[in-house]
Formats: C-alpha cells, sequence, structure tokens
C-alpha cells in the first residue's frame, strides 16, 4: 500500500501535464503512460503499488540506456539529457518511486539499476536537474544496501565515489543535494546497529576530505587538481570552503581517533577571506563536548581525547585573524579551553591567563573594536565560555584563601602565589573604573562571574573548604559584595544608561547570595523615617527583581522582614486614606501588592521551610486570604509552589550530595517537608474551601487549583472526612430554592464543583458511592439544570479517572445507561453538552464484551448533530467519531431491536462483528425514520462518518450510501435536503474519483433541481458543489451528465464554466510581481471536516471580492504606509456597546476628519479668466456623478462578515455562523448568482436611457414655492446667468439665448 505522501508526491507531477515548460510536462506525460499501461495490463485501478511503478520506470530506463542513434536522429536517447528528454523524466520519477519501493525488490535489480544509472553521470554533468536525480536515486540504492553489498559490489563504490566528488560542484544545488546524500548515508544507522557511525564507506569519506585539504595546503587556496565535475573557478579557496561547508554535516562520525589529524589539517589552510571563518567555525563544532544526560540511566558520553589539543590550542592562540573573523575564531578558542576543561585539567593555569590576555587586554580593551566582536568576547568570558566552564571549585577555593589571608591587602607579605581568578577580578574592577564606554560588556562578564561563584563555603576557615551541606555562604558573598555596592548604585545616578544589565547583576546575585544579603548593601530605603522623609537613594525598583529571581531562599527571611514591613506599609495606607491622600494611598498600596508579589519565590524550594511556616505567619496568610482579593493571586501561587516544588525535589534522580552542594536540600530534607505540609493541609484546605464559596463563580479556577494540589497530599483519612462534609453539604442544600447573595452561588453548585476537584484522589469506595449517587434521578432530573450539568460532569470526570473500570461490570453499565435514557427527556437547557460528553467518556471506558450498549445511545449522539448550541453539535460529532473507532478497535457486537430515530428498528437480533462498516450500517438505519428531523440528523451524521472512515470501510457501502443519497437529494422536505447537500460536498471532495463517477448520472440531475432555489441558501450551496465536480471531473463529464431534459438548469454550468475562465485569464493576465507574492493562505478553523463542510474557496466569491476591490483606493506603488489609525462604525439605529467583544469587528480605518475644509471644493468648478464660476448647459447626469460616499462605502465592505457560499460566515472571534434567511439575505443572494440565471440576465438587461437637457437656469428654481406664471414647457420668467455666458461669447457652451429658445425658431 503506497504512502499518503507518495500519492500526493504523485498527484503534483501530474497536474503538471499541461505545463508549457517540457521539463514540467515530459514526466506528467509519462507517469500518466505508465499508469495506463499498467490499469490495462493488471486490471486493477488506480493507485498503483510503487513495486509496479518501479519496475515500469526501470524496464523504459533499460530501454533508453540501450538506444542508438536512428537515421532521422541527431543523438541517441541515452545522449540525450535535455528538458523534455525521456531519460530525465524517467530519472525524475524513479527519485520519487525508489525510496518508496520494499528494499528486497530495490535490492533485486540492485545491479541492473546500477548499471543504467552510472554511464549517464558523464552526459548528465551539463544538465542539473538530472544530475540532481541521479545524485537522489544513488543515494537510496546506497542506503538500503546492507554491510555485504558495500563492501563487495564495485559498482556501489563507484556511485560512492561519484557522491563524494560532486561534493566540491561549483552549482549550488548540485552540491548541496550531494553532501545531504553523503551525510544521509554516514549518518544513518545500518541495522541492528542503533547508533551512527562505522559506516563501511567512512574510511573512503575520511581518505577523500584529507586528500582534498592537503591540495588546498599544497596550492595555498589557488587552483590545485581540477576537480572531475566542477566547471568553474576555482581559486580564492572556494574548495576548501565547500568542502569544511560539507563537512560540517557528517563530521560527529569522523570517529575520535582520527580528529587530530582532522584539526592539524584545518589549521593547515592558507588564511583566505571566507574560509578562515568556515574553518574556525567547523573547529568550534568539533571542539564542543556532548551535551549532558538528563536522566541518570543514561550518563553523557565520554568526550573524544584530542592527542594534539595543546598544539591546537598554540596555533589558535599565536595566529588571531582580521577583526571581520574574530567571533568566529573567538568561538574555536573558546570550545578548545572547555575541551582542554575536560580532557586535561591540568594544563587550564597554562592556558587561562593567555586567553585572558586576548580576551579582555587586547579585545575587550582595544580603542577600535566593532561591537559584534565586543559581545563576542564578552559572551567567550562569560556566560558561554571561560568563566562558567573552565573555573574550576579548586581555583575558587584558592582566591578566598588568599583573600582571607589578607595577601590581598596592599602592602602585605604575601603568603602564597596570586590566583588566576584574583587576578581576573582585579582586572575587571579596574576596567570598569577606567572604560565607562565598555561598561555593558563588563557587567555582562560580572553576571557570569557572579553566577560561577555560587559554591557554598565553611565560613572564616584556611584554607577555604566547600561545605558538604550546602548551607554556608555562596562563595560570591566574600568576593563581590564591594562591588556589587557599587554597581548597584550606579542604577540610581541620573543619566545613566544600562539599568538593564545593572538589574541583570543585581537579579544573579539574589539567586545567587541571597535577597537578604544582597539587601544589607542595597537596602530598599521605602519606609520613611521619624521625620516623614524616606532614605536616599530609594530602590523600591528592587521588588520587581527579587520577584522573578529569587528561588530555594530563606522563607524566614521573609516571614520577618517582608510581614512586618509589608504590615507597616499597610497601615500608612489606611492613614493616608483616611487623611484623604488618594494618590499616597495609592502608592502604599502598589508597594504592599509588590512585597506580597515576592511570596511565591521565596515558597520555590525554601531551605528553612519549617521556620518560615509558623503559626504567626500562617495566621496573617490565612486573614489575608480572607480579607485582600489583589493578594490572592501571589498567596495561592505561593501556597502551591510550597507543594510542588518539594514534590519535584523528592522525585528527584539526582545524588544527594549534589543536591546539598546546589540546594542545600535533598531528598530526605524535601520528605520532612512535606511531612509538615501534610500536617497543615487539613488546616488549610478548610480555609482555602471557605474562600472558594465566597467567590463569584468566574473567578474560583486558580483556587481551585490549590484546593486540588493541597488535597493531593491529604491522608486517606482527612480526604474521606473532607468529603463526607462536602457530600452532606450538598445533600441538605440540593433542593434548597432560596435566591443566593448578589455574586454568590448557590451552595449546590459549589459543592458539586468541589466535588469534581476531589474526583482524582477519591478512594475507590467512596468513588463508587458517589458515582451512584450523583446516577440518581434526583440529580440527573433535577430542576434546576446548572445542577444537571455539573453532576453530568462529575459522572464525566469519574469515569476518566479510571478508578470504576474494574468495578462498573456490565450489569452496571446497563443499569447506568438505563438511568440516562430515562433522564433524557428533562436535560435542561445547556446541560445537553455535558451530557454527550459524558456518554463520550462512557463510550471510552466500555470493555470489548459490552458494545451492545453503543446501539443504546447510538440515537441520541445521532440527533446531538442537530443541536442548536454549537458546543453541543460537536460533542454531539466527537461522540459518534469516537463510538465508531471504538466499533472499528473489533470485538463481537450483540445487536438487538434497538431505535435509531423514531419508531423504526435497526435490524432484526442477532450477533455480528464490531467494526467501521457494521457501525455505518447501523448509523443508516436512521433513514428509515418517520421524521424529517431524524433523517436530516441521520444524513449528518453519515457524512461525518464518511469523511473519518472513508479508507475502512468497502466500495460497495460506499457506493450504496451515494445512491441513497441521490434519493433524498431529490425530497420535497428542505431539512433533508439541507443535510443532503452537506454529504453530496463531503463525498465528492473527499472520495477517490473512480468511487463517484459511476453516480454522476444520479447526482448531477438532482443538484441541477435546486440550481434556482434561493431559499435556504440552497443555490449557492449547489452552485459551490458543482464547482467541486467541475475540478474534479471536467465540464464535459459533468454536462454530459446532466442529461437531456434539464436545458434551462444545463445554462448553470455554462456560466460556471464561463466565469471560472474569465477568472483564469484574469489571473494569467497578472504581471510577474503580483505571481510572486502569491495567494494567501486559506483560513481554517482547525477542524478539517468543518473547513469541507463550511468553507468556500469558491470561484465566485473570489471573483466578486475582485470586483469589490477594484472600486477601493490602491495604495502607491512606492509603499507608502497609511498612518491605520481605526476609528469605529456607529451605526444609527443601535447604541454602540464599548466593551462589546465584537467592537474589533467594526472598527474601520479611516481619515481623522470628515469636515470640508474651506476651498477644498473648489477646484472641482470650472471658472472663466474672470474668475466667474461657469455653469455648463449640459451638466453630467446624476448617475454619472461620483457619489461623496463611494470611498467610505468601498472601505465599509472590508469588514462585512466573511460570507462564503454555503450560506455561513465567519465572525470577528472566527466562529461558525449561519446566516439569517430573512429577506434582505436572499434578495442579496439572488443578485450575487443572477449572472448563473439567463432569464434573470434579460430581465435585468435595461435600455439605455436618452439624457434629457436642462433648460438654462433651473438649478435656480425654486423649491417650494410655485413661482412666476408661465406656459408649459416654456422658458423660466429669469435666469440668473451672465450676458457672456448666456451669449456663448467667454468659453461658454449654451446652444439657447436669453429666451430659452433655439436659434432660428419662431416660439
Amino acid at each position: 500500500m503506497a504512502s499518503p505522501d507518495f500519492s500526493a508526491e504523485l498527484e503534483k507531477v501530474r497536474r503538471l501535464a499541461h505545463s508549457q515548460l517540457k521539463h514540467q510536462a515530459k514526466p506528467a506525460t509519462l507517469l500518466q503512460a505508465i499508469e495506463h499501461a499498467l490499469t490495462a495490463t493488471l486490471g486493477t485501478p488506480q493507485p498503483h503499488t510503487p513495486t509496479a511503478y518501479f519496475a515500469s520506470l526501470l524496464q523504459c530506463l533499460q530501454k533508453a540506456s540501450n538506444d542508438e542513434v536512428g537515421e532521422d536522429e541527431d543523438m541517441a536517447e541515452s545522449e540525450n539529457m535535455g528538458q523534455g528528454a525521456l531519460i530525465p523524466a524517467t530519472l525524475y520519477l524513479l527519485a520519487i518511486v525508489v525510496p518508496e519501493t520494499p528494499n528486497q525488490v530495490v535490492l533485486s535489480s540492485l545491479s541492473p539499476v546500477l548499471e543504467c544509472i552510472l554511464p549517464l553521470y558523464d552526459g548528465a554533468l551539463e544538465h542539473p536537474p538530472a544530475l540532481r536525480s541521479l545524485l537522489q536515486i544513488t543515494t537510496s540504492l546506497i542506503l538500503i544496501s546492507p554491510v555485504q553489498l558495500l563492501m563487495s559490489l564495485p559498482l556501489l563504490k563507484k556511485a560512492w565515489n561519484y557522491l563524494l566528488e560532486l561534493n566540491l560542484d561549483p552549482r549550488p544545488k548540485v552540491r548541496h543535494q550531494a553532501q545531504e546524500g553523503v551525510r544521509k548515508v554516514l549518518v544513518t544507522p545500518i541495522p541492528p546497529r542503533q547508533t551512527p557511525g562505522n559506516h563501511p564507506y567512512l574510511p573512503r569519506a575520511r581518505e577523500w576530505v584529507m586528500g582534498v585539504l592537503e591540495e588546498e595546503v599544497k596550492s595555498g587556496g589557488g587552483k590545485g587538481k581540477k576537480a572531475r565535475f566542477a566547471d568553474a573557478q576555482e581559486g580564492d579557496g572556494k574548495r576548501g570552503i565547500q568542502l569544511v561547508q560539507g563537512l560540517r554535516n557528517w563530521v560527529a562520525v569522523w570517529g575520535e581517533d582520527h580528529l587530530s589529524s582532522l584539526c592539524a589539517a584545518l589549521l593547515a589552510l592558507p588564511p583566505l577571506p571566507h574560509l578562515t571563518s568556515q574553518v574556525y567555525s567547523l573547529l568550534a563544532f568539533l571542539l564542543t563536548p556532548p551535551p549532558s544526560s538528563s536522566s541518570a540511566s543514561a550518563p553523557a558520553p565520554a568526550p573524544a581525547v584530542l592527542s594534539n589539543l595543546p598544539t591546537i590550542l598554540d596555533s589558535l592562540l599565536a595566529s588571531p585573524p582580521a577583526s571581520s573573523e574574530l567571533p568566529t575564531y573567538l568561538s574555536a578558542i573558546t570550545s578548545a579551553l572547555i575541551k582542554t576543561s575536560l580532557q586535561e585539567p591540568a594544563l587550564l593555569p597554562t592556558y587561562l591567563p593567555k586567553a585572558h590576555q586576548l580576551f579582555f587586554k587586547d579585545i575587550l580593551l582595544a580603542p577600535n573594536a566593532p561591537p559584534a566582536v565586543l559581545a563576542a568576547a564578552a559572551a567567550s568570558l562569560g556566560a558561554e565560555g571561560m568563566l562558567r566552564y573552565c573555573i574550576t571549585d579548586e581555583m575558587i577555593l584558592a582566591t578566598l584563601t588568599y583573600m582571607r589571608q589578607g595577601s590581598h591587602v596592599p602592602g602585605a607579605r604575601k603568603k602564597s602565589k596570586t590566583p588566576f581568578l584574583f587576578k581576573f577580578y582585579e582586572s575587571l574592577v579596574e576596567a570598569m573604573n577606567t572604560n565607562a564606554l565598555r561598561l555593558p560588556y563588563f557587567l555582562t562578564i560580572l553576571t557570569a562571574l557572579i553566577s560561577r561563584l555560587r559554591l557554598r563555603v565553611v565560613p572564616g576557615s584556611i584554607p577555604a573548604i566547600a561545605d558538604p551541606s550546602g548551607t554556608g555562604p555562596a562563595a560570591a558573598q566574600e568576593l563581590v559584595m564591594d562591588l556589587l555596592k557599587e554597581v548597584g548604585d550606579l542604577r540610581t545616578e541620573r543619566g545613566f544608561e544600562n539599568k538593564d544589565k545593572v538589574d541583570e547583576v543585581v537579579g544573579v546575585a539574589m539567586d545567587v547570595i541571597g535577597v537578604e544579603a544582597v539587601l544589607k548593601v542595597l537596602p530598599l530605603n521605602i519606609e520613611p523615617d521619624a521625620s516623614g522623609v524616606p532614605p536616599q537613594p530609594g530602590r523600591a525598583h528592587l521588588l520587581p527583581l527579587i520577584r522573578h529571581h529569587t528561588t530555594n531562599d530563606s522563607l524566614s527571611f521573609f516571614s520577618t522582614f517582608f510581614r512586618p514591613l509589608s504590615e507597616r506599609l499597610f497601615n500608612r495606607k489606611v492613614a493616608a486614606s483616611d487623611a484623604r491622600r488618594e494618590g499616597e494611598a495609592k502608592v502604599w498600596e502598589v508597594v504592599v501588592s509588590q512585597i506580597w508579589d515576592c511570596f511565591p519565590g521565596f515558597c520555590e524550594m525554601p531551605r528553612d521551610m519549617g521556620e518560615g511556616l509558623d503559626t504567626q505567619f500562617l495566621g496573617l496568610v490565612t486573614g489575608l486570604l480572607y480579607t485582600q482579593p489583589t493578594l490572592l493571586p501571589a498567596l495561592l501561587k505561593g501556597l502551591t509552589n510550597l507543594v510542588t516544588s518539594t514534590e519535584r525535589l523528592i522525585g528527584s534522580t539526582t545524588a544527594p550530595e549534589e543536591l546539598r552542594k546546589e540546594f542545600g536540600l535533598d531528598q530526605t530534607i524535601a520528605q520532612s517537608n512535606l511531612t509538615l505540609l501534610k500536617s497543615l493541609a487539613k488546616d488549610m484546605i478548610s480555609v482555602l474551601l471557605n474562600v472558594f464559596s465566597k467567590m463569584p463563580r468566574e473567578s474560583r479556577g486558580q483556587v481551585g487549583d490549590v484546593i486540588s494540589t493541597w488535597v493531593g497530599i491529604m491522608t486517606p483519612e482527612d480526604v474521606v472526612e473532607t468529603y463526607q462534609t462536602v457530600t452532606t453539604h450538598l445533600s441538605n442544600n440540593l433542593d434548597d430554592s432560596s435566591v443566593p447573595a448578589e455574586g454568590a452561588s448557590p451552595v449546590a453548585h459549589t459543592m458539586l464543583d468541589l466535588l469534581i476537584i476531589f474526583t482524582p484522589i477519591l478512594p475507590l469506595a467512596q468513588s463508587l458511592a458517589l458515582f451512584t449517587a450523583v446516577s440518581q434521578p434526583t440529580m440527573l432530573q433535577h430542576r434546576d439544570a446548572t445542577v444537571q450539568k455539573k453532576s453530568y460532569r462529575l459522572l464525566k470526570r469519574l469515569l476518566e479517572g479510571g478508578k470504576l473500570s474494574l468495578s462498573l461490570t456490565r450489569e452496571k453499565l446497563e443499569a447506568f445507561v438505563g438511568k440516562l435514557g430515562e433522564s433524557g427527556s428533562s436535560v435542561g437547557p445547556g446541560a445537553q453538552r455535558d451530557r454527550l460528553q459524558l456518554l463520550s467518556a462512557l463510550v471510552t471506558a466500555l470493555p470489548k464484551d459490552a458494545l451492545h450498549i453503543i446501539p443504546e445511545i447510538l440515537s441520541e449522539a445521532v440527533l446531538g448533530t442537530k443541536e442548536v448550541n454549537e458546543k453541543a453539535r460537536d460533542a454531539g460529532f466527537e461522540l459518534l467519531v469516537l463510538m465508531g473507532h471504538k466499533m472499528a478497535e473489533g470485538g463481537v457486537l450483540e445487536r438487538g431491536q434497538q431505535q435509531v430515530g423514531d419508531d423504526e428498528d435497526m435490524g432484526v437480533a442477532g450477533t455480528v462483528d464490531a467494526n467501521a462498516e457494521e457501525y455505518l450500517t447501523m448509523v443508516a438505519a436512521g433513514l428509515t425514520g418517520t421524521t424529517p428531523h431524524t433523517i436530516s440528523a441521520s444524513i449528518n451524521a453519515l457524512s461525518r462518518l464518511l469523511f473519518e472512515f472513508r479508507s475502512s470501510i468497502s466500495a460497495e457501502t460506499t457506493s450504496e450510501l451515494l445512491s441513497t443519497l441521490c434519493v433524498f437529494l431529490a425530497s420535497k422536505n428542505r431539512e433533508i435536503v439541507k443535510s443532503a447537500l452537506g454529504f453530496a460536498k463531503v463525498s465528492i471532495v473527499s472520495l477517490p474519483v473512480d468511487a463517484l463517477r459511476p453516480h454522476l448520472g444520479q447526482m448531477v440531475p438532482a443538484l441541477l433541481g435546486w440550481v434556482h432555489d434561493h431559499k435556504n441558501h440552497f443555490k449557492s450551496k449547489t452552485i459551490h458543489i458543482f464547482e467541486r465536480l467541475l475540478r474534479r471531473f471536467g465540464f464535459d463529464e459533468v454536462y454530459a451528465a446532466a442529461g437531456a431534459t434539464r436545458v434551462e438548469e444545463k445554462k448553470v454550468l455554462m456560466g460556471i464554466k464561463k466565469r471560472k475562465d474569465r477568472a483564469k485569464r484574469k489571473r494569467a493576465g497578472k504581471d510577474e510581481g503580483e505571481e510572486e507574492e502569491g495567494e494567501k493562505p486559506k483560513a481554517t478553523s482547525g477542524n478539517a471536516f468543518d473547513d469541507i463542510l463550511y468553507n468556500s474557496d469558491s470561484d465566485i466569491d473570489s471573483e466578486d471580492d475582485e470586483e469589490k476591490d477594484a472600486g477601493r483606493p490602491q495604495k502607491g506603488k512606492k509603499g507608502k504606509k497609511a498612518d491605520g489609525d481605526l476609528y469605529i462604525r456607529n451605526d444609527e439605529d443601535e447604541p454602540m456597546d464599548l466593551l462589546s467583544r465584537s467592537i474589533a469587528g467594526a472598527s474601520n480605518p479611516a481619515k481623522e476628519s470628515r469636515r470640508r475644509k474651506p476651498g477644498e471644493d473648489a477646484s472641482k468648478f470650472q471658472t472663466d479668466k474672470s474668475g466667474k464660476l461657469i455653469i455648463p448647459a449640459d451638466g453630467p447626469d446624476d448617475d454619472e456623478r461620483p457619489s461623496a460616499s463611494a470611498s467610505a462605502s468601498a472601505d465599509a465592505t472590508a469588514y462585512l462578515p466573511n460570507n462564503t457560499a454555503d450560506g455561513t460566515h465567519r465572525d470577528t472571534r472566527g466562529n461558525l455562523k449561519f446566516n439569517r434567511n430573512t429577506k434582505r439575505a436572499r434578495e442579496e443572494e439572488k443578485q450575487m448568482f443572477e449572472v448563473f440565471d439567463e432569464e434573470d440576465r434579460i430581465k435585468a438587461k435595461v435600455k439605455e436611457r436618452k439624457k434629457m437637457r436642462k433648460t438654462l437656469g433651473d438649478e435656480f428654481k425654486a423649491k417650494r414655492a410655485g413661482g412666476d406664471i408661465k406656459r408649459n414647457d416654456g422658458p423660466d420668467p429669469y435666469s440668473y446667468v451672465s450676458l457672456g455666458q448666456a451669449s456663448g461669447k467667454k468659453g461658454g457652451k449654451a446652444s439657447v439665448n436669453l429666451t430659452n429658445k433655439k436659434k432660428g425658431s419662431r416660439r
């Protein structure tokens, strides 16, 4: 069976059969010929198997390769590689077919294939398309060959040489194809090996690469030995660049034993432009260590050992390149240093000072270094290089020992050699004091330095030693606190521009050292002193930094410092409010909120949870949960972090000593913290339940999540006790009809919400009891629809939990379904969706011996597809599909006398095998229903199921469904016909052409019966279906299927064809620039079935849109962009709701002002030489005058609903809505499609009216008064015009005199 991708590739080729380009049309023609021959020979319709295509193409290739020059031919077919030739077309198709053909089939013909394609390489050198096809075929053949053939078959080795040599082809597409082929072969593991590497052809690839590199070294990057396939200039190291680019793709499998020689060869290459940067980039890639594994079961692979690593480092450090290549050069040195720290750490004291001299003094402090180089140097020193990977713990301890001995004090006697890290720190401080312009780069390095100094040490010990418990101060607290204070003070200086860099430094210090130590050197200075003046400088900006960077800190510090501070500031807020200083009160309120926003960070793996969660602090948190709604999000997040971070630490697989060293915690401490939280869980749940019950329904989400988290750590006894309390409240208030307070929910609703939260952690006994209780009619048939909805939702959660799967026997399931059936008639509004979702969960939980329940609930699923509510309708479709998949899994179905619709039975009783086809037969039984609603719902269900299972049902079943469809298309009931049209559209789009062709004779005449019916959008739907038919079958076949009886209706098909041809000519007439822009992507709903059923890519819509766009003002060609100010259209017949979500759809880009400016219209009037207005006797007709609101209406059309040809539209939120069946909508639809009606077109044709000449002075005639007495059709008594204009002497074109008589007339 061919894969969908293979079928799609062939379909792309077939579409090019009528292309004007020979190299596109020839493969398509050849493919059609092969498919026609296969159909005639095998007697099977398309699609054919890849094996059949492969055998036919191979036979065609062999015949073409053995062709000789004929008497009337200029060259043999085997020599013709140009556009439109047979061999390139065959190779193009083979490149598609070979990867999809079974390996054994290809291997059985491996030698014939290679004998055909290898001689073609020489002739294809001048024809890149054929050469690329050859490369693809060669790659596929080598990939599927076993090791024995690779080692023994000379033809495969020759093909491999072709691939290698074409890696240096000057043509980019050919070269990239060859490089990709080499990469695939060497990187793809050969079965049964699971990891790449050690390919039989790898030694030959290494030998070839080293040979080319040696040639480049000898020639100095000039013209060396000419490549076999190269035909362009090779100077300036182009061959070396191409080789290095291709080598990067597969150098990972080069082999550790051969890396040293490769690095030496790369370093020996001449320093040429572009080549040097490529070499440095490849070296950086080679020297980068493998990523560490995140799991303890799979340790990271050991890095490769380079014997000449010191030589590589010496060569790199001794020859720095030009500034343009410094970034890649720095990355190479950084990778070499990291490699040294892993392979030979003892060499670091030798090379780190040299690297520091190069990075810091020679580059960072260079006067003319560009910003890109400075950023690369800072990264190489900082977070991506030396400080992060090359500074060992021993270096940090040696520096601390040096400082504790006092050797760093000026004039003191040095007791040991100055450590490298201390020298680095001193040079960084000096550079920050003397090079202010480079301060951002220095701050980046300082950030990396502080991050590396997170090692916990024993305070005061000489020599310094690491603290194994992880509770001591960080090394950064002794080394950089003075510098941190200076940097922090820069933040408050006026005009300082690098505040973001300072914030990064302070934030990392809070993470490494701790908030308490940082606030000692950089106090907040928020609270005023006794005189009412706050100390300076104020650092309220540190509060957001604390919120973002605090983790694994001291919770007791928050309890002892921030809690009292927030209380004092809150008292100031209250005092300011009482004194009516609203501005000051708002400031204190914001500061208090920012303080408590830091609370979640202190709850993330706290180092002292036992000391921090004291009784006083918990009481304060409880009070804030009740009284401060604005602080609720931060409090709830903090309470969640306490539990989740502790559970995550308990489940960590990292060694305990590593955890203590990093976090000061391990699994044992985390377990004791969890025990503490469990002891607090019951009281905390009580508080949270009270908060939950008092909150509005729409704001309970986060509180419910916190309750679920804390309930998860409760003991089973506490869970059962809490559950009983909730159920007791539910039973006592279930029938309570009292009206709750404003903003509150009824108690029954709240208790059901809590039970839904408790569902995942309830024990089995309580889960069964709850399932039984909620399944009773008192819940499912409750008069309150919300109780019904939550009951269905609770039952769904219980079924999804999986605990009841073993306890719900077949008898219990049958009883449960019976209760659901009894309550089906009393489902309240809004509960239908949850009921259908419950049925979906029930179907998922059904065992294979209980499939007989599916027919019992099938009727409700079918009728659910006709629900008015969109979400309920979607749930009905999902239930249908889910039941189909359940049936497709197999099993035995005991089918009894079950009903689908009204009073009709599904069939006789018996036992059948469960499958998708049997399921469709069950659904199709609903077509015999007695009401149109049931029949329409069954057709909708069949449409969805046909789309889902079209590949699983037989051709006979599909044919029967289509025949039945044609019968319902001729129905007199519009509801049935509407569903039948949807079924027709789905089948036409999704079914194969061969399955549809036998039914065209019935389908097309039935559809033509509705092309003139505008009601319910039948005409638009039918025309769109015909457009789809014309695309798939062509005009002639569809027109012939219409028959000879429907002459008038067949004119619609002619109209569609003409319109499509007109649109095609219009698209062909566009210039190349517009063609390059391409078509806009079609909007999708995320559901393929909805896109087929409702979305329309009709040519009618597209052409109408083009006509509308033609009347809109176009943007200038120079790319001038409008300011794009949006204004809201105000419909005068209804008030404007600015809070409505649909207000965005009413926005209209318009000019800022529509008011006419003085003199704006003066240029529209004609004047004579004296400046007087000229009033022509024959003015423009009203129909020809441009409307003042033309542009405004054109702009407004862009924001009309997105109507489609199916009677549906997308609103501003993208939701699918059905158009209203109003007189206005029908009239607009009639006007839209009147081009297809010959009669309408004749009636719409109006004779051109003769223009009536206006008599002189009509514009001055009185509008209301009768005026002076005059004869009928006589002249007006007065004409207020100039004599010159009336006589026509001053450019006027008037042909009448003052008496409005023509010259020469007597009357």
